[in-house]
Parts: structure tokens; C-alpha cells; sequence
């Protein structure tokens, strides 16, 4: 079951187009800086996945909002 979530592309914190690779790349920022949840996502140019700060969700009616699709959170 996917859940849509609004980001601005710009806060995403890297944009990788192999998912297993998103997922590393996740786990290895969250290890290093012990951040908040992270987002795996796939945005709307349905290409890449991109990772957000889960607290960096927008409202769906904000003007920089983009709709992407949760595949993971970490």
C-alpha cells in the first residue's frame, strides 16, 4: 500500500534511480548524522526516488508541493 506525500524537490537531500541504492544511501545518512525518519519516495517524474526529511512535507495546496509516492521510510 503506497501513501502519497507532498514535498518541494528541492529539500530532498539526494535523487537516485535504483531503489536498493536509495535504500543504502538512506541508511547510511541516517547512521551518520542520527536524523529524524527519512523518506524513500518515488516522484512525480516517476524516475527517480528521491530522499526526504519526513518533517519537510508540505500541504498538497502549496505552491512548491509535488506529489511523490512513499515506497520506504527509515
Amino acid at each position: 500500500m503506497e501513501t502519497r506525500i507532498f514535498f518541494n524537490p528541492g529539500d530532498s537531500i539526494a535523487n537516485i534511480h535504483d531503489y536498493n541504492e536509495a535504500i543504502r544511501k538512506g541508511q547510511i545518512f541516517k547512521r551518520e548524522r542520527q536524523s529524524d525518519e527519512l523518506v524513500i519516495a518515488k516522484g512525480p517524474d516517476d524516475e527517480e526516488y528521491a530522499i526526504f526529511y519526513a518533517k519537510d512535507a508540505l500541504p498538497a495546496g502549496h505552491q512548491k508541493s509535488q506529489p511523490y509516492d512513499v515506497k520506504n521510510k527509515l
